[in-house]
């Protein structure tokens, strides 16, 4: 079917009233979704190759998600978390604590949000709080939000925090072993990439921002938009190895690459590195909103109650607790 060439009445409301800082390819207005399929409101069929950019990796209105959504809404649609503990948040975190084990045992402590922005400022929140530490240090062409905090992290372009400065302090940026980061060519060797890049790591800690200061450094260990690349094994332990060295924590952004995208369920499994602090998002729930964060107790029980809770439903938790049993 050929594709409209004008847009639909809805399609011009949308565009009249929907605000501009919202980036849109298309016109199409998306009626629904089944599979890797979506059908507009013209009838024109779209294979969405982009999953929802990483999130509905079992396909759009899988029916074992629906149903538990479903069943999920005519029990209880909100649960107050700071009244009790829920049914279904409970059920959740039984199916994903063997996953977070993967990455490590050590991450046995979760805190539940509703997207990965969120959750990545849960994870700066937690490792300014219990290492007393202000400073964190990102990775040249990392995306990690578009809050005003994780848009100041963020730095595979300049839309996201243009116009919007002063972006909060206290974030440093480094290498990552890309080359074109490097400005070498493509064929440059892996192992020349990842000195260079520990190299002006350790240029960053010594006279940009002191290890004493220092509270987090944070990669995603598949950089997204700052190029797609992974990052290789002996970067991932190397930072280990500077964390330990100066105390300072090591975060995990897996957002994007986490969930079995990569293969492994966590992509930072291929490093066989412990992260302090694992964030995740995107494909845990399948399209409904659901992240957290998770880390070991000892860090975690630093925080006083009230600091880290959010508003949440039991309906996120329920359909998440179908995605590990979708995944044996």
């Amino acid at each position: 079917m050929s594709l409209p060439l004008q847009p639909s009445a809805d399609a011009q409301f949308g565009t009249r009233h929907i605000a501009k800082g919202v980036g849109r390819l298309t016109n199409h207005v998306l009626k629904r979704g089944q599979g890797s399929w979506i059908f507009t409101d013209q009838n024109v069929k779209l294979l969405d190759f982009t999953t929802g950019i990483g999130v509905v990796g079992l396909g759009h209105c899988h029916p074992k998600v629906t149903a538990a959504a479903q069943e999920q809404l005519g029990n209880l649609v909100h649960a107050q978390i700071n009244i009790g503990h829920s049914e279904a948040y409970i059920a959740l975190l039984r199916a994903l604590l063997p996953k977070l084990a993967l990455a490590h045992p050590s991450l046995d402590s979760v805190f539940l949000w509703n997207s990965g922005a969120e959750a990545v400022e849960a994870a700066i929140k937690l490792a300014r709080g219990c290492t007393g530490k202000q400073n964190v240090v990102v990775m040249q062409g990392s995306y990690h939000g578009r809050t005003l905090q994780t848009a100041g992290m963020t730095k595979s372009k300049t839309v996201y925090s243009a116009t919007f400065h002063p972006v909060p302090p206290g974030i440093y940026a480094t290498a990552f072993p890309y080359y074109a980061q490097h400005g070498l060519p493509p064929s440059t060797p892996e192992s020349t990439l990842v000195s260079a890049s520990l190299h002006q790591l350790n240029l960053v800690l010594s006279q940009q921002t002191s290890p004493r200061d220092t509270a987090a450094i944070i990669l995603e260990p598949v950089l997204g938009e700052g190029g797609y690349v992974p990052a290789p094994a002996s970067f991932l332990q190397g930072l280990r190895k500077i964390c330990d060295q100066h105390d300072i924590l090591l975060i995990c952004d897996e957002v994007q690459s986490g969930i079995g995208r990569t293969g492994k369920w966590w992509s930072c499994q291929y490093a066989n590195v412990r992260p302090d602090i694992l964030i995740f998002a995107k494909g845990i729930a399948n399209g409904l909103p659901l992240s957290g964060i998770a880390s070991r107790k000892e860090l975690t029980d630093k925080q006083a109650p009230g600091s880290m809770s959010a508003l949440r439903s039991y309906l996120n938790s329920c359909t998440t607790y179908e995605r590990p049993r979708l995944d044996h």
